[in-house]
């Protein structure tokens, strides 16, 4: 049996809108229901640096996934790692179960993950890259590349999976990947989130639904720089400005006290942007926030899926 403890956060407590969160202990368990993982490898070359980089991304196929049966397609979720980390997270046994567990219950409707990654090689400086996590990568964080991982998402990471496997995508033109738009979310946590806010900004056309976890938007500065609650508003709210007539949701997750603080500093006043409607019927509404008691670390994402996963794709 699983165990259930509900988070409520009231209004005025800790912002002025209630968030809930649902802890499911469970997701530790033994599961039934086994998925497995494969590596997809790939190349990018977006970063402008005259380098065609060889990457890779690992895609966690649920324990339905049957590539014969072509009539079945599923929606893909994409993960990006934080800050140390690299796309085999999930990917050994131990942690794998957690996604097995996610969907064993039948709760949450089943679909493909797809493990990120913004370093330009995690089997290169493996030791700094660990300890710091300042190797060279896209998505902003190494001053010396261009943040282009937003490019290499749609021009090579979509592709590379989404025809290989029974998704919805048919080609890999970018009119074809804004025309499934609806079956394909991001998500990240800690440094991933910082990036999952950029793919907001940058590939809104290419994806519905986000899943920021446990990390602020950045908006295109630095992590280090100061920045006004009107350049997070202007960042955030201007690919919706630009695509009126595109439906979206934000499922945003923090921990509560010990995580994030500039996270949830945000929270208070962005949903309250005039392009935003708080709440969780994706058909009503296109943001909400989700605050735990948890710490910091990438391995509690399950937790975070098993409450984002009830409202993503649910449109």
């Amino acid at each position: 049996m699983s165990e259930l403890k509900t988070i409520i956060h009231k209004a005025g407590e800790v912002i002025d809108f209630e968030t809930v969160f649902v802890e499911n202990q469970g997701l530790r368990g033994e599961p039934k229901k086994i998925g497995r993982v494969e590596r997809v490898d790939y190349t990018t070359s977006v970063y402008e640096d005259g380098v065609t980089h060889p990457k890779y991304c690992n895609v966690y196929l649920p324990y339905c996934y049957d590539p014969n049966d072509k009539d079945r397609k599923y929606n893909v979720l994409y993960y990006q790692h934080g800050n140390t980390c690299d796309p085999e997270i999930f990917a050994v046994p131990e942690n794998r179960k957690l996604f097995d567990m996610l969907f064993e219950s039948g709760e949450i409707d089943p679909c493909i993950i797809v493990s990120t990654t913004y370093y330009f090689d995690v089997t290169k400086d493996v030791e700094e890259r660990r300890r710091s996590g300042q190797v060279p990568a896209g998505d902003g964080g190494w001053p010396h590349a261009k943040p282009n991982f937003y490019r290499e998402v749609v021009e090579d990471i979509i592709p590379a999976v989404e025809l290989r496997y029974n998704t919805y995508l048919t080609d890999a033109s970018p009119e074809a990947i804004r025309a499934t738009r609806d079956h394909r979310a991001f998500s990240g946590y800690s440094r991933g989130s910082v990036a999952t806010w950029n793919i907001f900004h940058n590939d809104f056309a290419y994806f519905r639904w986000f899943a920021p976890m446990s990390c602020h938007t950045t908006a295109g500065h630095s992590i280090r720089e100061e920045i006004t609650p009107e350049q997070v508003l202007d960042y955030v709210q201007q690919p919706v400005r630009e695509h009126p007539e595109l439906p979206f949701f934000i499922f945003a997750s923090n921990g509560y006290p010990n995580d994030v603080a500039p996270m949830t500093e945000q929270m208070k006043y962005i949903p309250k942007g005039e392009v935003f409607s708080y709440g969780t019927d994706p058909v009503k509404n296109n943001i909400f926030f989700a605050l735990s008691d948890f710490t910091h670390t990438d391995l509690l994402v399950p937790f975070y899926y098993y409450n984002s996963l009830k409202v993503l794709f649910k449109a």
